[in-house]
């Protein structure tokens, strides 16, 4: 019996948490804590003026990666890699976690676009924050 929507209850999926995500870039595994992946394709509409027809196309698809805090073996394993010249384009695998295993995705011609750094004398943190462009994301 479904609820008062006549709709069937839906399957519960174990939750992901970007806060377990590991990811292989150029070879190169490291840790990364607080990852967010958006992946948007943007649609047009047109029409014209006494017209009730419509046309829609769509754009290609686009994402952003956006990374808090990488933990390497070395400080310096990733800035040798692709991606970081825009003429280099390189692969990215993220392995997100979860309470039954989780899931890869992977980014295909990343490039960064944004890289800072912020120190804070007090913590004794140093937290580097990561942005990445792609052009397509598989699963």
């Amino acid at each position: 019996m479904g609820d008062i929507y006549q709709r069937d209850a839906g399957t519960y999926k174990a939750p992901i948490t970007a806060d377990k995500c590991t990811l292989t870039w150029d070879g190169v595994v490291t840790a990364a804590i607080q990852v967010q992946i958006s992946y948007a394709q943007q649609i047009s509409r047109r029409r014209s003026i006494g017209n009730k027809d419509m046309v829609i196309f769509a754009s290609y698809p686009q994402g952003q990666i956006s990374i808090a805090r990488m933990l390497c073996d070395g400080a310096n394993d990733i800035f040798g890699k692709g991606g970081w010249n825009h003429c280099q384009p390189t692969e990215i695998s993220f392995n997100m976690a979860g309470c039954s295993g989780g899931f890869n995705l992977t980014a295909n011609n990343c490039v960064v676009s944004q890289y800072t750094v912020s120190a804070e004398a007090e913590g004794l943190t140093v937290i580097d924050n990561l942005v990445i462009e792609f052009l397509e994301l598989t699963k």
